[in-house]
């Protein structure tokens, strides 16, 4: 995550084959962070979208969504289908998405989870890119308390993020603070 300039919030873009899916998502995550110390400026500002609107190809009834180095972007995983044999739409743009935000260099994560487990993703992701961020502070220490060897069992074998892989590595190599 590259640092944001002075004075311009960062924005965490919300996106999901359906719109509407990254609105209620937004929603639920303002919600909890409005719960959150409200004293302290905000670190970001959500913004949902659809995958449509990341990708180079945007539609006259869906603008572009132009993205700033120092923003972020979590994508919504659709469900996946039973049968294979189907193309969906979906997974389409999803694809299409990521392919767009790799070759533009932009930070992102994919999340999979549905329902609640979703929103707890989407607060774990945010704590990690802003882990000074006020509001989050508590969150990220209670992840760390209730997950001590995260680090062992996380599976990156389905994550194509070369920042987050980068991240991972570094960890590893990196003398514990102990």
């Amino acid at each position: 995550m590259t640092p944001h300039p002075q004075g311009l919030l960062p924005t965490v873009y919300l996106a999901s084959a359906a719109c509407a899916d990254a609105e209620q998502l937004a929603q639920q995550l303002a919600h909890y962070l409005a719960q959150c110390d409200t004293a302290a400026p905000p670190a970001f500002v959500l913004q949902a979208c659809s995958f449509a609107q990341l990708s180079d190809s945007p539609t006259a009834e869906v603008p572009a969504v132009f993205l700033a180095r120092h923003d972020a972007v979590l994508l919504l995983a659709p469900p996946m289908r039973d049968s294979a044999s189907q193309a969906d739409p979906a997974q389409t743009l999803l694809m299409q998405a990521r392919l767009h935000l790799v070759a533009q260099g932009q930070a992102f994560q994919l999340l999979f989870s549905q329902g609640h487990r979703l929103e707890q993703e989407a607060l774990a992701a945010l704590c990690n890119w802003f882990p000074q961020a006020p509001g989050l502070q508590a969150l990220r220490m209670a992840l760390r308390q209730s997950t001590p060897g995260a680090r062992a069992r996380w599976n990156c074998e389905k994550c194509s993020d070369p920042d987050c892989e980068l991240r991972l590595f570094q960890g590893l190599i990196s003398p514990s603070a102990s």
